[in-house]
């Protein structure tokens, strides 16, 4: 009985010492499209997005803590709530 206990124990510390929620590591590891145009704020969900189709320059893929990293704010088309 103590060596179930004893195991129980150590998998939910290790569980709960290494691991990240699953929101917390896929929202980062989200990809985006940015415009690399020097007047482009936001970042968007797809590249299809309305705001993203005026682009003067090219659209780029990069992850979403890149985006955040250089200032991008989320796309108020893509990223309704």
């Amino acid at each position: 009985m103590r060596k179930v206990i004893f195991i129980t124990t150590a998998l939910l510390f290790c569980q709960a010492f290494f691991a990240q929620p699953v929101q917390e590591r896929t929202e980062q590891d989200a990809t985006v499209y940015i415009c690399t145009g020097p007047s482009s704020k936001c970042y968007h969900k797809t590249d299809k997005c309305k705001g993203i189709s005026r682009c003067g320059k090219e659209i780029v893929e990069v992850k979403k803590s890149y985006a955040d990293s250089i200032g991008r704010k989320a796309c108020k088309m893509c990223y309704k709530n």
